[in-house]
């Protein structure tokens, strides 16, 4: 059986699950594509503008194999999945998509981000992501959030790798993402003692340990009170004044654990203190607010379990490259359980379902 042959069957599996529909025009996209071919799925949603999967579908190394699940009404977890790495209820709203690049099916997602609907499924998965709200990659309409707040989704790619993240996100922006210019890059870190993350250790520890292993020559990094950014509002408020008043370029924060130790989502804090603790320490920060502030931002899985390294930059091409090559760089200073690659990156454990045709 081939890759190709085997993706479309496990796609087939999954519908009803993970899986809404099977592209049934598959054969015929395939035909003109290049040998190595990158399977992608797309939200169960109209919000995507026409051109950008139009865009991908012309794409000679891409072709869409599925149409992914989304959590009902667009809440933060999907209670009809389960995550397949940490055993909770799947993130959402974007919750098929990398659920099915986890099973397989796919080497990246498209999916849209309110309030982190992009960005928590993929680090609750362990996968790469981005955002295009710096970029002006928006969604056809603006809605209402759960806490009452106005915004316009973006578009965002969930992926196997942080380089099919990066040619998938040039092929969105017809643009090539050049290297960032040589210059000193001014980058906002937490400072000592304001966040703690839900496994009890100091945000700024974590992010210090990871930007001790790369080459920090060209950044400045300042530490800032970030008191209160798993708030959204005031995570907005951080990231604003971030970029408007202070005139950082980036932001690097480390968060998660995302929906491990509680569930991040909103409905059931209006329902008193039972609510409020069960939807508590769900380690999501300015996950939260990134699209709301209208920013480019990446996150980059780290070695703890459902966790990741966001970097947020202010919008524009140059801000958004400068992400890219911060991220390469962390991305490239973390080693991942060899078991995960064997299972869920390289997909070593091979599909040896039954079928009528051998048995």
């Amino acid at each position: 059986m081939s890759i190709m042959d085997m993706k479309i069957k496990l796609a087939f599996r999954e519908l009803g699950k993970s899986v809404i529909e099977v592209n049934p025009k598959l054969n015929d996209e395939v035909v003109d594509k290049n040998s190595q071919i990158l399977c992608f799925g797309v939200k169960d949603t109209n919000q995507i503008p026409d051109e950008l999967i139009a865009r991908l579908r012309n794409h000679p190394d891409f072709v869409w194999l599925t149409i992914d699940k989304s959590s009902n009404k667009g809440r933060a977890i999907d209670t009809d999945l389960i995550n397949p790495l940490t055993y909770r209820i799947m993130t959402g709203s974007t919750s098929g998509g990398p659920v099915n690049i986890l099973k397989g099916l796919n080497d990246f997602a498209i999916g849209t981000d309110g309030g982190g609907s992009v960005l928590a499924p993929a680090m609750s998965c362990q996968l790469p992501s981005i955002i295009g709200a710096g970029m002006g990659l928006f969604v056809k309409h603006k809605k209402i959030s759960t806490d009452q707040m106005a915004f316009t989704g973006s578009v965002g790619v969930i992926a196997k790798h942080l380089s099919i993240l990066k040619k998938v996100m040039e092929n969105l922006l017809d643009q090539k993402l050049s290297s960032a210019p040589r210059k000193i890059i001014r980058v906002a870190i937490p400072k000592k003692g304001t966040v703690i993350t839900p496994d009890g250790y100091d945000m700024h520890d974590k992010v210090m340990n990871h930007l001790a292993s790369i080459d920090c020559e060209q950044y400045h990094f300042e530490e800032v009170d970030m008191t209160g950014i798993g708030n959204r509002k005031n995570g907005i408020g951080l990231i604003d004044s971030c970029f408007s008043k202070d005139d950082f370029d980036l932001i690097v924060t480390c968060e998660g654990p995302v929906d491990v130790y509680g569930y991040g989502e909103t409905i059931p804090e209006y329902f008193g203190k039972v609510g409020q603790d069960i939807t508590k320490n769900h380690g999501k920060f300015l996950i939260r607010s990134a699209n709301m502030s209208k920013t480019t931002a990446i996150t980059i899985p780290t070695n703890i379990l459902a966790s990741g390294l966001v970097v947020v930059a202010r919008a524009g091409i140059e801000h958004c490259e400068m992400a890219f090559d911060l991220a390469k760089k962390l991305d490239e200073s973390i080693k991942l359980p060899e078991v995960w690659r064997r299972y869920f990156v390289e997909q070593e454990q091979k599909f040896t379902g039954l079928s009528f045709e051998t048995s």
